[in-house]
Formats: C-alpha cells, structure tokens, sequence
C-alpha cells in the first residue's frame, strides 16, 4: 500500500528520473535515509520498474509513428506465443497490446519515414500467423506523455 511519501517520491521521480536521494529529500522536507529506504522499497516492490532517458524520435531518425492493427486467422496459444515472441525482438515496435475486439493486436511503431513502414510491412507480412488489417500513420503528437496519474 502506497502512502503519501510514496506518491511524492513516485510522482516527483516520474518528472524527473535524475534527482537526486538529496535532491528528492530536501523536495519532501525529510532526511536522505528514509528516502533511500522508501526508494528501495518501491524498486523492490515493483512499483519503480526501471530509470530510463527519454529520446527524441526525430532526432534520432525514427520520427514517424504509424499503428498497426494485426488480426489473427487462427487463434491459438501457440501462435499467440510465437507471434508476441516475433514482436518482443522487432527493434520497431515499441508498444505492442493484445486486444479484445476488432483486432487482436495494436502495435506501434517508428520508423524513419513511410518508405521504412512499407519495408517493415512486407517483413512483418511474412509473419506465418497473422494479417496486418490496417494502418494508421500519425500526423503529429497532440499530446505525448509518461507520467502514469496517481491519485
């Protein structure tokens, strides 16, 4: 159970991963050792999963985003083990959801330009288990964010 320290550190840490135990302590009005201890708490109790930077996709040539809505033919636990294996190693593919509904899959992937998307389609088409059933090429980002809400 997350108290209200808890929320603070994990809401301050998701602005800005870089802070400090000093830094952070001294946001919180309380001494490092607690916040170290509570740090290590949330880390080992799974709630901090993981520090990261975040990258510019276009600076880095990869500045398009497209959605890419799979269906699966043949609905088994076999090939919905292999299929997310596959996509767990494309490089592409950031996100990846396993959906109810219309589709079984919604990937989302950069890549450099729409050229790149179609060399990524015919890749991904020889994919034995599924069909791609649409794509959605995104224009510009309204709103881009990672900070989960936690109250």
């Amino acid at each position: 159970m997350l108290d209200e320290t808890d929320v603070r550190i994990l809401a301050s840490l998701q602005q800005n991963a870089k802070l400090t135990i000093k830094e952070l302590a001294e946001e919180l009005h309380l001494t490092t050792s607690p916040v170290f201890e509570r740090m290590k708490r949330l880390e080992k109790d799974g709630y901090i999963t993981g520090y990261v930077a975040l990258v510019n996709p276009e600076k880095v040539g990869r500045g398009q985003v497209v959605f890419c809505n799979v269906s699966m033919p043949v609905y088994t636990t076999e090939n919905i083990e292999a299929f997310e294996k596959i996509v767990r190693q494309m490089p592409q593919v950031m996100e990846c959801y396993h959906l109810a509904g219309m589709v079984d899959y919604q990937l989302k992937v950069l890549v450099k330009d729409i050229k790149e998307y179609d060399t990524f389609l015919k890749t991904f088409a020889e994919i034995p288990m599924v069909k791609v059933h649409s794509s959605v090429v995104v224009l510009h980002d309204v709103k881009y964010s990672t900070e989960i809400p936690l109250g």
